[in-house]
């Protein structure tokens, strides 16, 4: 495996880079989007790996431009892949100019239903909610519900397969918006969505998407967890403590929190790389990361002490915002309910 990143995505990277700190730790999701449309970031003939450099480089300078990227990239590149007809041509091109900002509500908890192309029912955690949004949402149908009723699903990722996901604008006359005041990643704004006979564009089966959108989290991941190991980093050489000389106890933290980073974004790059995105391949990377960048945030405290705790501080708000990457798009408990149904056999 390749380690070294091809010129076309460091470049990816860079651009990421310098837009995030342009943008800053409170860009809305409209403005990030329309960012990274002018510095060319929203094609969806980029390989996914290069995407993957872009949100995290992104996400170490605002998590919040990242998630927001992430979630329009996977509703883009679904939308693009799945272009067949004058309503998702347009919608694409919407996407890709930033004129339409995409939203992503999968969640197991709550599911619309679909029947003649209109979606109907409660989607929850929509995110990002903009007054210019599309949402991609997974939804039952009248087949699906049939085999739902029928076949007893293993497990939630099990019933999740059973679903297809669709567009649905969120300014459609059939759509409303419940936003919820979230603890984390304050430039966006999350809730929940009641759809009433409002009109949809199907993409298809969810797996392949939900693989896509979890790889890209997992990215915004490794940009927080690299943050928190910055800022640790940082703090260290201010108080003298790395070096020959260093404090042990303060080394073994950041040397764990670099390889536990190292090894997640491996994991990441390997399911970013793959030639089928696979659901578990995509769940381990997103598990992996969520855990090494909250235990980088924890050993961030540790190094640094109590000004992290400071109200406005970079680890406090990294604490919080990490909780809002682990719960989207598959709470720790799927993903390994995902990987598991890959590895371990069934019974009859």
């Amino acid at each position: 495996m390749d380690f070294n990143l091809s010129p076309a995505q460091q470049s990816c990277r860079s651009r990421a880079s310098a837009l995030a700190r342009d943008l800053g730790q409170d860009a809305p999701a409209g403005g990030a989007v329309s960012a990274a449309a002018r510095a060319g970031l929203l094609d969806p003939g980029l390989d996914l790996l290069a995407v993957v450099a872009a949100v995290e480089a992104m996400a170490l300078e605002s998590a919040g431009a990242a998630v927001a990227f992430a979630l329009h990239t996977s509703v883009l590149r679904s939308a693009a892949g799945a272009a067949s007809g004058d309503g998702v041509r347009g919608l694409v091109e919407e996407l890709i100019t930033g004129t339409s900002v995409g939203a992503v509500a999968l969640s197991a908890d709550d599911v619309p239903f679909r029947e003649q192309d209109q979606v109907s029912g409660r989607a929850c955690w929509v995110t990002p909610l903009t007054d210019r949004g599309v949402a991609m949402v997974g939804v039952w149908t009248p087949e699906t519900a049939r085999g739902q009723r029928t076949q007893p699903a293993w497990g939630m990722e099990d019933a999740a397969r059973d679903r297809i996901a669709c567009l649905v604008r969120l300014d459609s006359p059939g759509a409303r918006t419940e936003p919820i005041d979230a603890a984390g990643l304050r430039s966006l704004v999350c809730g929940h969505v009641v759809f009433a006979s409002a009109p949809s564009v199907a993409l298809g089966a969810t797996p392949p998407i939900m693989s896509m959108v979890r790889i890209l989290l997992a990215a915004v991941g490794l940009g927080m967890g690299r943050r928190a190991l910055r800022e640790s980093m940082d703090a260290a050489r201010a108080f003298g403590r790395t070096g020959a000389g260093g404090e042990q106890t303060v080394q073994g933290l950041l040397a764990d929190a670099a390889t536990e980073l190292d090894a997640a974004m491996l994991l990441t790059w390997k399911a970013a790389l793959s030639p089928t995105l696979s659901l578990a391949e995509a769940s381990m990377a997103k598990l992996a990361v969520t855990e090494a960048t909250q235990r980088a945030v924890t050993r961030a405290t540790q190094v640094i002490g109590g000004a992290s705790f400071r109200h406005g501080h970079v680890i406090e708000r990294l604490a919080q915002d990490v909780r809002a990457v682990e719960l989207f798009a598959g709470r720790t408990e799927a993903l390994r309910e995902a990987v598991a149904q890959e590895t371990l056999p069934r019974g009859d």
